[in-house]
């Protein structure tokens, strides 16, 4: 089954889904600068930037088949690169890889089927601690063809079994894969909401079923906050699946018309054009505030995180601007300093390949 669906929803899909990726991004910022725990309770936004990606992942193997997996790979790949160059040089000077196999470890900066080490000072943790998300996107785009294919075969048994695989590896004590296994059946909500299986479901049995997933998964979550389990949404199993799938089967569900200029509409593009980098870079720059403002503010007053989050913005911002480039590169784009200034060109591909898709 091959979906393609029509021309003017699709462009104001687009740019809902860029909204939303821009809301979860700001979220993971917010939480990295001030570490307040409630709002990785509130806001699962982990499992929506998985279910955005696979939604536009479903799309681009519609558009150009096994050769998406490439282009997806550049995307990610190119900026990660960068990052490690310079992250291995800044921590160069107090760490030494021990032996042949501490150097071969190096090689998942090339190609991160796991985590990258980085070594060297205490402080190192910053470039290492998010490039989980890169290995768990990393896998499911591999994945993908195979799983959209899945998908589209046995629909609701897909989800339905990529929902009861992180439990079963919490139960059964499995934690190898761990994220892939909890964002899955976020990124397969992705691929429904690309073949807008989503809204063939009926709203009152669409509903009971959200509830559901929203009263298991969060009497899960808070259950283990409150037991001292973990104070981070993602390392707790089984409930971060069911609570991110809540949200994102909710958002994801909803198909605003954003006609016209959208307010903020080249912040949107700039962070959509640069999303790699901001979250790469993000929280390096929270932990140089930190570090910064440590000797001379308590970390939970009001001007030490008004001072953190400013800070962090600027930095990760010169960031975008200073490597941003990469990302244009990697998208075979003109590079500019703020990314595509337009989405003319975007909606034009979009209703040439539409247009093609209806010809087959």
């Amino acid at each position: 089954m091959r979906t393609v669906p029509s021309a003017d929803p699709a462009v104001h899909r687009d740019r809902y889904l860029d909204l939303l990726r821009t809301l979860a991004l700001g979220r993971v910022v917010l939480f990295h600068v001030t570490g307040w725990v409630w709002l990785s309770l509130l806001v699962p936004a982990m499992g929506l930037m998985f279910g955005i990606a696979g939604s536009l992942m479903a799309a681009s193997l519609d558009r150009h088949g096994p050769s998406a997996v490439r282009r997806r790979l550049r995307r990610l790949l190119l900026p990660l690169w960068a990052f490690g160059v310079i992250t291995l040089a800044v921590l160069s000077f107090g760490w030494r890889p021990r032996g042949v196999a501490g150097w071969a470890e190096l090689l998942w900066w090339v190609l991160p089927l796991r985590v990258p080490p980085v070594g060297g000072p205490s402080w190192a943790w910053a470039f290492h601690i998010g490039l989980w998300y890169v290995v768990t996107y990393l896998w499911l785009v591999l994945m993908s063809p195979v799983l959209l294919r899945v998908l589209r075969r046995w629909p609701w048994p897909s989800i339905g079994a990529a929902t009861a695989l992180p439990i079963g590896m919490h139960l059964a004590e499995v934690h190898t894969g761990y994220f892939v296994a909890a964002y899955l059946s976020c990124w397969l909500l992705g691929f429904a909401h690309h073949d807008r299986l989503l809204h063939r479901v009926p709203l009152r049995w669409y509903g009971c079923l959200v509830g559901g997933l929203a009263v298991a998964g969060g009497t899960w979550v808070v259950t283990a906050m409150v037991a001292g389990v973990a104070v981070d949404l993602n390392h707790i199993a089984g409930g971060t699946t069911l609570w991110s799938m809540a949200l994102v089967a909710v958002l994801l569900r909803v198909r605003p018309r954003l006609v016209g200029r959208v307010p903020l509409d080249a912040v949107l593009r700039f962070v959509n054009a640069r999303a790699v980098t901001i979250y790469l870079w993000h929280i390096p720059a929270s932990l140089g505030m930190f570090l910064l403002l440590a000797p001379v503010l308590p970390y939970t007053s009001v001007a030490s995180i008004t001072l953190r989050l400013a800070g962090v913005c600027l930095l990760t911002v010169g960031a975008a601007l200073l490597l941003g480039w990469i990302e244009d590169v990697a998208a075979r784009r003109t590079p500019t300093p703020v990314g595509p200034r337009s989405g003319a060109a975007g909606r034009h591909r979009a209703d040439r390949h539409l247009r093609a898709g209806r010809r087959r």
